[in-house]
């Protein structure tokens, strides 16, 4: 009998040119099983739009982070994904994937926050609790962090989550701007509606632009083309679908780039208008 081949677990790591910048993508872990935490599904569920997809069912969500090298900045995260707090059931490969690539915690400058739901923030803190990136000053919205730590309307559940948020943020000095740009090349894009102070950041370099969308789309293969989906943690439903059509039609007007943390990998796409939704399409890796 034919023994199956073992699949190498090797880190997932693709790295893409943005003018004089260079974006790599970092598979950081993956949710089974997500049917569960969508919201407003149209009438027979998820599983028509998956299977048109060609994607599994039932739905598994993915989570990218992204680091950005340049020679006018030092290495700047985009969140920094699930860490260590949620395993063994989920565990967070960021650290893993950097060190395959020769980057080492101490090396990260900056890392932007787009919002505070853990699979972002949880990899600010190591195995131990402590400080994951020692050098790292790290910048959030402000309407962000007043949604957490200034809220008395919070449920329990978002209580917990504002707790160790705070606790996560506590050890970093933070990142203020002194202008529109966060850093060169860096501009904040508000996206409010999953959370109310979700950040986006567009990034410019040498005439390319490339969108970083947060969870503008939390499961692209179905979102896109149904953007009234929801998901559970979405604090205002219809903020979060105008924000996504806005998202997307802008990208298609534009011919810009997005990526999204829950896009799939290796995450750069193009987006075009498709009947009452729009359809995502793979920048080609050359």
């Amino acid at each position: 009998m034919e023994q199956q081949p073992q699949l190498a677990t090797l880190p997932a790591v693709l790295q893409w040119p943005i003018g004089r910048k260079l974006v790599t993508v970092l598979n950081d872990s993956r949710f089974p099983d997500a049917d569960p935490y969508f919201t407003h599904v149209p009438e027979g569920g998820l599983q028509p739009q998956l299977q048109r997809a060609f994607r599994s069912a039932p739905a598994a969500l993915t989570t990218n982070v992204f680091l950005i090298q340049s020679d006018d900045h030092a290495p700047v995260l985009i969140d920094t994904g699930m860490g260590a707090k949620m395993a063994p059931a989920i565990q967070g490969r960021l650290r893993e994937a950097l060190a395959f690539i020769g980057v080492q915690p101490a090396d990260i400058g900056y890392i932007l926050l787009t919002h505070l739901h853990g699979d972002h923030y949880y990899g600010l803190l190591d195995e131990h609790g402590q400080k994951a990136f020692p050098n790292a000053r790290v910048w959030v919205s402000e309407t962000e962090a007043a949604y957490w730590f200034d809220n008395a309307d919070l449920s329990e559940y978002d209580q917990q989550n504002a707790a160790y948020a705070r606790l996560a943020l506590q050890p970093y000095e933070p990142l203020r701007a002194a202008g529109p740009e966060l850093l060169p090349g860096f501009t904040p894009v508000p996206l409010p509606g999953h959370t109310p102070g979700q950040t986006g950041f567009r990034l410019q370099s040498a005439e390319e632009e490339l969108l970083f969308c947060a969870d503008v789309l939390n499961l692209p293969a179905v979102q896109a083309a149904l953007p009234q989906v929801g998901f559970a943690t979405d604090v205002d439903h219809a903020l979060a679908v105008q924000t996504r059509v806005r998202t997307l039609q802008q990208a298609a007007d534009r011919r810009s780039l997005l990526a999204g943390a829950h896009f799939e990998y290796p995450c750069l796409h193009y987006v075009e208008k498709d009947g009452t939704g729009f359809r995502l399409i793979p920048r080609q890796w050359l």
